[in-house]
């Protein structure tokens, strides 16, 4: 189930014209195919619909009214990755197939001029260009990373998966992102951990359940503080992302010195040489 499809279950089940009969009939899934290519599958969203349907009829309305604003806001603050992914491959590449056109093509037209004077330059051209693919293999470990961790990101921020943050992602994701995602998940469940009498344990459930003990009602809040903290989510979302392309840029810039050095190192020995 994706949240467009969900948005249309809670729009039904928050009707109060509709009996439970032709509440049921319009959530069967010929009418759910009409949202199908509307989104990714999300195992969320399939969980908060099973337990909508579980409740009685007071409380599934209640919750439907309360979850019907998700579809909006999950697309108002979808991370896009498919631009990040799409530049770090294109820098990939073309930084490898430069490095196999220096490597066969430049670096021999070096090797030829100094040639001459192997001995008294005592390899030093050489010792670099032993281990060009190093960079390369370095660079391959850091994409492979930094592509799991934004398409991790990128489900957490989808809101696809209740949990996205376990085993060695514990360690790669920031604690203070995990701590952000940990809150939000807190507060979208609100409306069924106060049901059940689950002692609010963030500063938002706490102001949720004030809210509602004084007879507001929570829906907009609910929605309000979601909202913030989507957002404030996707924000750091963005900021990590561009800590990990810069250390990826710099293993670049380092291999290009790396190789301008070996390159011209020899060329200025020569020159003291002569």
């Amino acid at each position: 189930m994706n949240w467009n499809q969900f948005g249309y279950i809670c729009r039904v089940n928050s009707s109060k014209t509709l009996s439970t009969e032709q509440k049921d009939e319009l959530s069967t899934q010929p009418h759910l195919n009409m949202y199908a290519n509307s989104g990714s599958h999300s195992k969320l969203a399939h969980n908060l619909v099973t337990q909508i349907a579980s409740q009685d009829e007071e409380t599934s309305h209640k919750q439907a009214t309360y979850y019907q604003c998700l579809p909006e806001l999950v697309n108002e603050f979808k991370f896009e990755h498919k631009g990040w992914l799409s530049y770090l491959t294109i820098v990939f590449v073309i930084y490898v197939l430069s490095s196999l056109l220096y490597q066969f093509y430049v670096v021999p037209a070096f090797l030829e001029i100094y040639s001459a004077h192997a001995m008294s330059l005592n390899h030093t051209f050489d010792s670099y260009f032993t281990y060009w693919y190093v960079p390369i293999i370095l660079l391959v470990l850091l994409l492979s990373i930094i592509f799991t961790a934004i398409l991790k990101l990128k489900n957490a921020s989808a809101l696809t998966e209740l949990q996205p943050f376990s085993g060695l992602f514990k360690f790669l994701i920031p604690r203070q992102l995990i701590n952000e995602h940990n809150a939000l998940i807190t507060t979208l469940l609100f409306p069924s951990n106060h049901k059940k009498g689950v002692k609010a344990s963030t500063l938002q459930t706490q102001h949720l359940a004030k809210c509602e003990l004084l007879g507001l009602e929570t829906q907009e809040e609910f929605k309000a503080l979601l909202k913030q903290q989507l957002k404030l989510l996707n924000t750091h979302i963005k900021s990590f992302i561009s800590k990990l392309v810069i250390v990826y840029g710099l293993v670049i810039v380092v291999s290009i010195y790396l190789f301008v050095k070996a390159a011209y190192q020899p060329l200025f020995m020569l020159g003291e040489v002569l």
